[in-house]
């Protein structure tokens, strides 16, 4: 129950969020040194990255090995083709012989398959035969095809599948060939299975990943195609990934309670060999990949962040970080050592796929970077935005790099008894106070900012817009200026905002920005069978104290007031609701208290708006809302009921001996986007004013997208509804200018508090949430908890 509202109350407020969102990342525990590292030692995990000029055409790369000779397996995926395809390339990576598979597989016959080398030499392949009898497979390339008069039902009745194992050699000779038997118990309901993972063996044996209508399960084939065993992993939560690591042994990467957890198993028997890795002890929150070593380390892993090398007795060190390799921010799906401090490896990118492909790594000579200024960022979880701009600014500027430091690090939660330990935030405020900042400062929680300004920490802003030539006050949206001015001076800004609210259908409740009194008076009158919220749940209900967090500390003061009236008011209000546990004990299914319809249907008074982007807005006002809609916002005693919520906001320290530097690279978020560029905004709406009104515009229009060719094509809104997907139009000029000047209207920070306020409101609201302590006990708490701790730190 705690791990569910943990997650749910990031909705609520930013100061909780900082628990519920990057805390359940658990990571290093160790403590930071008040000392300063040189610019090798800072980019000490810098490589030169070299794209690869291959020749091969592939959709992605899957996986790579070295051979016995020297050589090197390449297996792809090439969506177009039926069989698989893969390469034996040189030892330099620059000549690929593609591999001729003929599985004697007909061309009208409708097959896919997957397929991996196995550790002992040979490719393992899979093939799926779908049959759909009498029936035609809708051809969707067809103009006349209509799938709102095909007959699906049918065609899955009529469907039949069966399944083949092979056993191909590097020539592409088919050296077995068998029907795989057994999994009849493991088809969906509707027919057929879903194949995900895949995992050849020594021996020509394989592991399935199986997709059902609930579950997943695991299930080893012989190589003559028969069942052997269904594996069970009582202990993980989840399971990412198999991949035989050797002829004896297969390696398991999943979750656990504890975090990310590799266990290994006997290749023949698949029993357990040992107690396997926990990688939040290795000090890594999350893995992508696990890879075979060489003589210096036992394994390579691949993470967000880059690759490490773990040795025979088991410790986990950082070689390649990709930000400081000039990389971005992707993943990995194949990585090989070529030579000392020399890598190959197949890179993806998150957002774009034009930097997909083969790389060399060689790793920088110390010398490059004698000379060279390191300017320090901290981040409190690997943002991928930041990196790429970090990326872009270091490739384009001479003789200074950013260095990314990811505080997430710290962060310890324990999942299975849901109690923190630490927080990346709070190591963060520590270095700042030991003379140890970072020069610049990107949070998601505006509190960290909030709680030190007064301390004079932090560059004002607006000194550097008022002698910019390019970024000035009045190019940045006025309600986030407005937001982030503290006594007139601006310590920090976010380049992209959401702002949080509560809506209804006007014709059910005409009010704008209610009190907690008229949301009461409204809720007494509720006609049978309507609910006030989607969830009536004291943790839905909570996210009615968001307006008040808000303004319920004063930093510069050194005060807090969460004792007013009307918070006692709106606690006791929340009190008559159940938990979600409560609902869900007493229901059976969590499923049944949360209804995506029910604004539309008059079942919920009001619901949750979560205003980031117009296209999003038009689907929710002319589907739930049906054109008809109300910002009650949440109950407020100013009439200020909306929120902004920041994705990142970003400071300069004021100790930084490069704030030009620093200056530079924050205006590289407010850089003007391209004209063909159809996201105007990272996250959310851009505080850049020129790019949040050309998505304005753009919302009173249908939306387009290009094409392969890259022409613009033109396509309808729409929405579904009863399982129908409605055309719907764009804004028109009212509709738009109505959401616009709500936006403007909203200049209060969704729940700025610090980390150690966070800590004792997530500790007090759980136990008013749990039914320990009532909802006057928590209100005493909280003022006289959060009054000396805001008072001693200001």
């Amino acid at each position: 129950m705690e791990k569910n509202f943990s997650k749910r109350i990031a909705a609520l407020s930013a100061a909780l969020a900082v628990i519920a969102g990057s805390a359940v990342s658990c990571g290093k525990k160790e403590d930071s040194k008040d000392e300063k590292k040189t610019s090798q030692q800072l980019m000490a995990t810098s490589y030169r990255a070299e794209l690869l000029d291959t020749g091969i055409e592939c959709d992605n790369v899957s996986s790579m090995a070295k051979l016995d000779d020297g050589r090197v397996f390449v297996n792809t995926r090439n969506y177009e083709s039926t069989t698989p395809t893969f390469y034996i390339a040189d030892a330099a990576m620059t000549n690929f012989d593609e591999v001729k598979i003929d599985l004697g597989i007909k061309d009208d016959e409708d097959v896919s398959t997957i397929a991996d080398l196995a550790p002992d030499g040979n490719v393992i392949v899979m093939a799926t035969f779908t049959d759909y009898g009498d029936m035609k497979k809708p051809d969707y390339d067809d103009p006349n095809f209509d799938p709102e008069k095909y007959d699906f039902d049918a065609l899955r009745k009529n469907m039949k599948q069966t399944y083949k194992l092979y056993t191909v050699d590097l020539e592409g000779k088919v050296l077995a060939e068998n029907d795989i038997k057994g999994l009849d118990d493991y088809a969906r309901e509707e027919g057929g299975l879903s194949i995900g993972d895949f995992c050849p063996c020594s021996g020509g044996k394989a592991i399935l990943t199986i997709y059902g209508d609930m579950d997943q399960s695991y299930v080893a084939l012989n190589s003559d195609g028969s069942f052997d065993q269904e594996l069970k992993f009582d202990d993980f939560n989840w399971i990412s990934r198999f991949m035989a690591v050797d002829k004896d042994t297969i390696a398991v990467m999943g979750g656990t309670n504890k975090g990310s957890n590799v266990q290994f198993l006997n290749a023949d028997s698949f029993e357990k060999v040992d107690s396997g890795m926990d990688f939040n002890d290795l000090g890594y929150s999350d893995i992508s990949g696990l890879f075979v070593g060489n003589d210096t380390y036992k394994y390579f892993m691949s993470t967000d962040q880059g690759i490490s090398g773990i040795d025979k007795d088991g410790k986990a060190t950082e070689l390649i970080n990709w930000v400081d390799s000039d990389m971005g921010s992707g993943y990995v799906s194949s990585f090989i050592p070529v030579g000392n401090d020399e890598y190959v490896i197949y890179y993806s990118e998150y957002m774009s796929d034009s930097g997909n492909g083969f790389y060399k790594l060689t790793k920088r000579d110390a010398s490059e970077l004698e000379n060279v200024k390191v300017i320090t960022i901290a981040t409190l979880y690997d943002d991928w935005q930041v990196n790429s701009k970090v990326t872009a600014f270091n490739k384009s500027h001479d003789g200074v790099r950013f260095k990314v430091q990811d505080y997430s690090k710290y962060d310890d939660y324990d999942m299975e008894s849901g109690q923190i330990n630490n927080m990346g935030i709070s190591q963060l405020k520590k270095d700042i106070g030991s003379g140890n900042a970072p020069d610049i400062i990107v949070s998601y929680d505006t509190g960290l900012f909030d709680s030190l300004y007064n301390k004079g920490l932090f560059v004002d802003l607006y000194e550097y817009m008022d002698k910019d030539p390019d970024l000035s006050k009045d190019k940045i949206m006025p309600n986030v200026l407005q937001a982030c001015e503290k006594n007139g001076k601006l310590y920090y800004l976010s380049p992209s905002f959401s702002v949080m609210t509560l809506a209804a259908k006007k014709s059910n409740c005409d009010k704008e920005n209610w009190t907690i009194d008229e949301m009461i008076e409204e809720y007494d009158k509720l006609p049978e069978g309507m609910k006030l919220t989607e969830s009536d749940s004291k943790e839905s209900m909570l996210e009615m104290t968001t307006a008040m967090l808000s303004d319920a500390i004063d930093y510069e003061k050194g005060t807090c007031n969460f004792d007013t009236p009307d918070f006692k008011k709106l606690l006791s209000f929340i009190d008559k609701f159940p938990s979600e546990k409560d609902l869900e004990d007493e229901d059976g299914d969590e499923a049944n208290y949360y209804g995506s319809e029910d604004i539309k249907n008059n079942k919920a008074l009001v619901g949750n708006m979560y205003l980031y982007d117009f296209e999003s807005y038009t689907q929710e006002l002319k589907g739930n809302y049906e054109g008809d809609i109300s910002f009650v916002g949440f109950p407020s005693s100013d009439g200020r009921g909306g929120v902004l919520s920041f994705n990142e906001s970003i400071g300069i320290s004021v100790k930084s001996e490069n704030k030009d530097e620093c200056w530079e690279f924050l205006k590289s978020f407010f850089e003007e986007p391209d004209e063909d560029d159809e996201s105007y905004g990272m996250g959310g709406f851009s505080s850049l004013k020129s790019a949040f009104d050309k998505a304005a515009e753009k919302s009173m229009k249908k939306p387009t997208y290009k094409d392969e060719n890259g022409k613009v094509v033109e396509h309808d809104l729409t929405i579904y509804s009863n399982g129908k997907e409605i055309k719907i139009d764009p804004l028109n000029e009212k509709e738009k200018d109505f959401i616009v000047d709500y936006i403007l209207s909203t200049t209060k920070i969704n729940g700025s508090v610090d980390p150690d306020v966070s800590m004792i409101l997530y500790e007090e609201i759980m136990a008013y949430i749990n039914g320990e302590k009532k909802a006057d006990e928590i209100i005493d708490l909280l003022q006289n908890r959060i009054s000396l701790l805001v008072s001693e730190q200001s």
